[in-house]
Formats: structure tokens, sequence, C-alpha cells
């Protein structure tokens, strides 16, 4: 399964870098995030390993797969979280609007489930995390961070 959300966020790509680089600094801008630590390596270094505690009680444990300052982007997968998905990868990329002071907020995703839980994953992944995850970075970008 694929899913992919787009959005345009209201700041130039290196104020939206700053933001989005370190793995461990998701709380920061996502307001589902409750806090996130490395278990293993560093905020920047591929391989590292994070944990994060969700709003509803749940927690994710995510692999650091890789990220490129130069083409700002980071590529991560799920270890452990409640979702009935398997093999689990996502990217979250950023390209500068040269004609404005914008950037594109890309978040996309490939992973396995059962079929009778497409749709929902659909939602949730597109919709709460990559769409709810966009808007409070777009909101913390405007300094109306979470923490």
């Amino acid at each position: 399964m694929h899913v992919f959300r787009s959005m345009i966020l209201e700041a130039p790509i290196a104020s939206v870098w700053r933001m989005v680089r370190a793995f461990d600094g998701v709380q920061l801008w996502n307001p589902a995030v409750t806090s996130a630590r490395i278990e293993t390596g560093s905020a920047t270094a591929p391989g590292s390993i994070r944990h994060l505690d969700i709003v509803d009680g749940t927690a994710f444990r995510e692999t650091l797969l890789e990220l490129s300052d130069l083409e700002h982007f980071y590529t991560y997968d799920i270890l452990e979280s409640p979702l009935p998905v398997r093999g689990y990868i996502s990217t979250h990329r950023f390209v500068p609007i040269t004609a404005s002071s914008q950037t594109l907020g890309i978040w996309e995703s490939h992973f396995d489930c059962e079929p009778s839980d497409a749709a929902e994953m659909e939602r949730i992944v597109g919709d709460d995390i990559y769409i709810g995850g966009m808007v409070g970075l777009n909101a913390c970008l405007k300094g109306q961070c979470n923490g």
C-alpha cells in the first residue's frame, strides 16, 4: 500500500529543515507526539532508533534509515507500533518553492496490511499522522510549537 500526502509549509526550506532534521525533535512540532527519545545512535545518524510516546497512550519505535541535508529528506521504518502494518517505510521530504518563501512538505510511505484494514490505514496514516503532523509543523514554524 502507498500513502502520500503533501502540504505547503509557510516557511523557507532552511527554517523547515532546521525544525525537522533531528530524529528525536518530532515532539516539538507534531501535536500527536508527547515525547521522543533516541534509544541507540544519535538524532541524525542512520541506524539510530527512536521511541515515541503518543497522546493516545501508545508508543512507536522507529529506525532512521537515511537522512540527507542536501536533498532535505529523511527515511525511517517502524519497528514496533499499534498499527496493523508490516514492512512500513516512510519518507518525509521537503522541497523549496522557488517563487516564494514557502516549502512543499511531502510525507509518504509504503507498507503491507490486511485488505480489511486498508481504508482505515489510509485515513490514520495519511490524514491523522501525516496531515496532522504537517499542520503542527506549520503552526510551529509560525511560533506555536508544542513544547
